[in-house]
């Protein structure tokens, strides 16, 4: 026909309205009742050439198809007639997070192998029809269930599940919802069967139920919050932050670090109020939020910084009681005080983690007893600050209250000191680590009865009572304290007591002081020993009793130490239970009825101690302050981050939160921990990197609906919806690909193929097509069909139909796969090699499937390989699921090694064409070092566009195909060398890299030898043949008026596969232009045009593209 210069015929000039073609409609929902009631009643059934074994199933009383000879369809959809059975067992349930026994867990390997097994049996819908014992057509549709009696359904009432409209549904509550929460099965209700045991629906998650301790939000989070937020902090440097920053800008710094803490501590809230808070405190809400990564990272590093903690104030303490025995001249232990420092803090350590194993009720009454004594310490202070002082107070800086002192202390006077040059953020950075105890209520949420409303009341009203008390005790020492004094009553008499200097590098050793210094006559350069900034003990001479100041300096570091022993072992419980880090989950255990973790304290107690032996912690101080602050950057990132995804089930019942400002707060103390030491931050980022990396490759089998997996949602939803706004474009154009495998373990060859054309830069879904009822384990053949691809990194989708057809499946698959752009653009099958004793219809519905691909614009392609693809009869599922249930495993050896091979999980194979079968899927896997070594050629004989080229091109691009060379083949026409030349100019223009291109000629008439062989082929297959019956038994046969209008057809495909054995017969991969299915053409003759094409052959890819350009060399 003419066809306008430059353009090609569309796919339907040559044929009639794609309405006239056979095909198969899909059922509209009555229609398919009634089909389904006909039935069961007809006994009219579409002949089989080979008849199918069935097996009684003894387990469920179902029919179940099963091949008889060794799985011989290749076209890759899987077409089993079966009829699940409605009382399955759900092999998809969450086990629950109790110890499950090894049998337990083999037997449930077991069933959901079983169920994968038989779903994944399969012949050609096309090829087989089901018999039953005495020969007969068996029914596609399975018997009713029996239903239980009246009875039954009473003794089921008079359990009192329910009121409602079944006396199998139950009413709502709390229960249902936990772990161990069981509904019956929709099957259930809808069959009157009994709910229970294996037949329920579990809830999905992997939380164990927690048992709740008895602390309120008084003693369990306020009373800790506030004894942490106080520490050693408030005795011995708000003096000396007052005397540096002036009171001024000391109510800037405090507000400063009240603001962050406030931030904090409402993202905190949030999530504390977005359900029930577990066992590990901040661990399990950054963990639940976020996902395992930032969880481990944040559960080790915190865990880590308490135990520190603990060692950096139990020193403390013991620097004190040192400096007291050395007052007194006592030295009970050794001849060393810093020897005596180490065996006064380890006896301190030992006996506050023996109160631990009392449990929390203890530890929150001795927590009661450090804040009655530190409350009188600070009324000590505020009531001595009262009362005039007397001369040798005033000569070491206690003057009392004045305008004037009020004044001169309210600017700022920073001056050096040992620890170098001071500035606001040094004394902020001081200061700071005074707020990083606000997460001590949340850290004991396994001893608290309602983490969600004791934690918000609780830590904020400790912010705001610790944040009033430290700007009240400071501004009351700043008001009644010099900065400087010399000590010497002499001169305050004689009016010089600040005449002394600032010596930044004098080490308050007062035997170090010249002769001259202290006397009335002292010169002006002796150094200053007293005053807010040189006596870090000033408070103690303010403070009326003095003996109180320092049970308030023990009640203080006693508290803290004793809070931070109960956290770590808390916290680090739970990071074991979750067994996200190998070998340390013995320390998840726990004892008594308060689920104590003895062990997690023992492993605390020797961390501390380790850290006491060098005695002076001063060094590591920064270190623990910035994993409170990386803490505290994850805490509030996870509130915004919950918040930004927009997820139903972010429903925090806490509604004073911001997700700007969480994300403000996050950035803010992640600056934060660079301005106070940066080295120390560098540490701590780092460490938490390398833990996030680990947890990364890992991939623990956990599923916590994190955030993140929101957000995942989110995103792909948006970018879907800006994709869909994209107009196409030629140069953007990829192959997605619509491969029908089944399920993709039992036909890998396949699925290889299609992933080296898309290697996860286009679309790939492997298609699954079962003729008859939809099974109840859908899930179940998604999961595992999930797992199996991602253990070997294949990024393909799986889609699964019932249909009553295989093309009335294959149809909604075209038409229902993919979202918006993201549809198939090619439709990939495997040719059949047993198509000759094919049914009329299984023919008829093979290409109607390809007819309803080119009517959805698709391209198409066939591949054919003489061993088959099919390995379902030697695929071991039992041993696929047990791997599957390590994926995690899988894919951390795999990251290891870029070469790693995930193998094929088979049973011991002795049929030879099985193997072949095999060593196949081995050949096309990707991803290994093993390459294919040959020629790819390429007949591109009449142009579709450009996808006959641009398929073999992508091949040779990856492995297994990227050694092997690309010859191209071209008509010929009336002048070969022009034809060449113009080939090559394309192909440069392309900017496709081809070994050679050779012109073949194709006007000269196919030779005797293969004309024979294609009459000897369609002999049989002809209406007046030999085998007459085949149209009676309704295998199709060839019309002779077909034969004698696509002769000349006939004779140019006949020629072509005589160049294809010269030329093509040795070759890695033949890829042919396919001929197109005409509408006037059966079925049966079609497919032995196509046959012609692939027999004897190797592998060989059949394509045929849309007409439209997928290939352009315009930039």
């Amino acid at each position: 026909m003419d066809v306008p210069e430059g353009r090609r015929p569309s796919l339907e000039h040559d044929d009639p309205p794609a309405a006239s073609r056979r095909t198969s409609s899909i059922l509209n929902p009555l229609s398919a009742v009634r089909d389904a009631m006909r039935r069961i009643s007809s006994t009219e059934r579409f002949p089989a050439a080979s008849p199918a074994r069935l097996i009684q199933n003894s387990n469920y009383g179902n029919l179940s198809e099963v091949p008889t000879n060794g799985g011989s369809g290749d076209a890759g959809m899987v077409t089993v007639d079966l009829n699940a059975p409605s009382t399955s067992r759900r092999v998809s349930r969450v086990r629950k997070s109790t110890a499950i026994s090894p049998d337990q867990i083999r037997l449930e390997i077991s069933q959901r192998a079983e169920e994968l097994r038989t779903q994944g049996l399969s012949n050609p819908a096309f090829a087989e029809e089901e018999y039953d014992q005495d020969g007969q057509l068996a029914d596609r549709m399975a018997p009713l269930p029996h239903f239980p009696s009246r009875d039954g359904a009473v003794a089921w009432r008079s359990q009192k599940i329910s009121v409602g409209y079944d006396p199998r549904d139950v009413t709502p509550s709390a229960i249902n919802y936990d772990d161990d929460g069981i509904r019956p099965t929709l099957d259930d209700l809808r069959r009157d069967l009994a709910a229970h045991g294996e037949d329920s629906v579990r809830q999905t998650g992997n939380e164990r139920k927690l048992k709740r301790g008895t602390l309120g939000w008084i003693r369990g989070v306020w009373l800790w919050s506030v004894l942490n937020l106080w520490g050693v902090m408030l005795f011995l440097r708000i003096a000396w932050m007052n005397a540096q920053a002036g009171m001024g800008l000391f109510l800037v710094i405090v507000l400063m670090g009240t603001v962050i803490a406030v931030l904090t501590s409402l993202s905190t809230s949030a999530i504390s109020t977005n359900g029930e808070v577990g066992l590990g405190g901040t661990y399990y809400m950054i963990s639940r939020s976020l996902g395992p990564q930032f969880g481990a990272a944040i559960g080790v590093i915190f865990s880590i910084a308490n135990a520190i903690s603990v060692s950096l104030n139990i020193q403390g303490f013991a620097d004190t009681v040192q400096g007291l025995l050395e007052d007194a001249h006592l030295s009970p232990f050794t001849t060393s005080a810093l020897n005596d420092i180490r065996v006064i803090s380890v006896v301190t350590l030992v006996l506050l983690t023996g109160f631990t194993f009392f449990g929390m009720e203890i530890a929150s009454r001795l927590q009661l007893l450090f804040f009655t004594i530190l409350m009188a310490s600070i009324f000590n202070i505020v009531i001595g600050s009262i009362i005039p002082p007397n001369e040798e107070a005033q000569a070491k800086g206690f003057v009392g209250y004045s305008n004037a002192l009020f004044r001169e202390n309210f600017k700022p006077a920073f001056q050096d000191d040992a620890n170098g040059r001071n500035s606001f953020m040094s004394v902020f950075g001081v200061f700071f680590p005074s707020v990083t105890g606000i997460l001590a209520g949340t850290s004991i949420t396994g001893d608290l009865k309602d983490p969600s409303g004791a934690i918000p009341k609780g830590t904020m009203t400790a912010i705001f009572f610790t944040s009033v008390s430290y700007i009240v005790i400071g501004w009351t020492t700043a008001s009644v304290t010099l900065r400087h004094a010399s000590g010497s009553v002499a001169d305050l008499r004689a009016g010089n007591l600040t005449a002394c200097h600032h010596d930044p590098y004098w080490a308050h050793d007062l035997s170090t002081l010249p002769d001259v210094c202290g006397k009335p006559d002292s010169p002006a350069d002796c150094p200053c020993s007293y005053g807010s900034i040189n006596f870090m003990e000033i408070m103690e001479i303010v403070g009326h009793f003095r003996p109180i100041i320092l049970a308030g300096i023990f009640s203080a570091t006693l508290s803290t130490a004793l809070g931070c022993i109960n956290f770590a072992p808390k916290i680090f419980q739970a990071l074991c239970r979750d067994k996200i880090f190998p070998f340390i989950h013995i320390f998840g255990h726990g004892y008594t009825k308060n689920d104590e973790p003895y062990r997690a304290y023992a492993l605390v107690m020797i961390i501390a101690v380790i850290f006491l032996m060098p005695s002076d912690l001063n060094f590591i101080s920064n270190i623990v302050s910035n994993c409170f602050l990386m803490t505290y950057t994850l805490v509030n990132y996870a509130t915004f981050d919950a918040s930004y995804s927009n997820a139903p089930g972010w429903r925090p019942t806490f509604k004073y939160y911001n997700k700007w400002l969480s994300l403000a707060t996050a950035l803010a103390c992640f600056v934060i921990m660079f301005a106070l030491d940066w080295k120390s931050a560098v540490i701590v980022v780092g460490i938490s990197v390398v833990l996030w990396l680990y947890v990364y490759y890992k991939n623990p089998n956990v599923n916590w609906g994190t955030s993140a997996q929101a957000n995942t949602y989110k995103s792909a939803l948006n970018d879907m919806h800006r994709l869909q706004r994209i107009e196409d474009h030629v140069k953007n154009y990829r192959p997605q690909v619509l491969v029908l495998t089944g399920l993709p373990c039992v036909r890998p060859a396949l699925v290889y193929f299609a992933n080296s054309i898309t290697h996860g830069t286009g679309l790939l879904i492997c298609g699954h097509v079962l003729v008859g009822e939809s099974v109840k384990q859908r899930s179940v053949m998604a999961s595992e069909s999930y797992k199996w691809l991602r253990r070997r990194k294949l990024r393909a989708f799986y889609d699964y139909v019932a249909a009553n057809s295989t093309a009335e499946g294959i149809r909604a698959l075209i038409q229902t796969s993919g979202l918006g752009k993201l549809k198939p653009n090619i439709l990939m099958m495997g040719f059949h090699r047993s198509w000759y004793n094919w049914s009329e219809v299984a023919m008829e519905e093979y290409t109607s499937a390809l007819n309803e691909a080119l009517d959805a614009k698709m391209g198409i392609a066939l591949l054919y390989a003489k061993e088959g693809f099919d390995i379902t009869t030697v695929v071991n599922f039992e041993k696929l699921v047990e791997d599957n249930t390590h994926e995690g495993n899988d894919q951390l050896k795999s990251a290891a090694s870029a070469d790693h091979v995930v193998p094929l999980e088979l049973k011991p194979i002795e049929d030879p064409e099985v193997q072949a079968r095999v060593r196949l899927a081995e050949l096309f896997e990707t991803g290994k070092k093993k390459h294919i070594v040959g020629e790819i050629h390429v007949w591109w004989l009449y142009d579709d566009g450009g996808l006959t080229l641009l398929i073999p091109h992508l091949l040779n691009r990856q492995s297994p195909w990227d050694k092997c060379k690309l010859k191209i083949f071209i008509l010929a026409g009336q002048d070969p060398v022009a034809a060449k030349k113009e080939m090559l100019s394309l192909l440069e223009k392309f900017r496709i890299k081809a070994d050679e291109v050779i012109p073949v000629d194709m006007e000269q008439p196919p030779g005797r030898e293969q004309t024979q062989w294609f009459d000897r082929l369609i002999g049989g297959l002809r209406e007046d043949g030999p085998t007459r019956n085949r149209k009676v038994s309704g295998l199709g046969v060839i019309r002779e008026s077909e034969v004698r209008e696509f002769g000349e057809r006939t004779s140019k495909q006949i020629r072509l596969r005589e160049l294809l054995l010269e030329h093509s017969s040795k070759s890695a991969l033949t890829v042919v232009t396919m001929p197109l299915p005409k509408t006037n053409q059966s079925a049966i003759f079609y497919m032995a045009s196509l046959h012609a094409l692939t027999s004897d052959m190797p592998a060989t890819l059949l394509i045929r593209g849309t007409q439209e350009n997928v290939l352009t060399y315009y930039c």
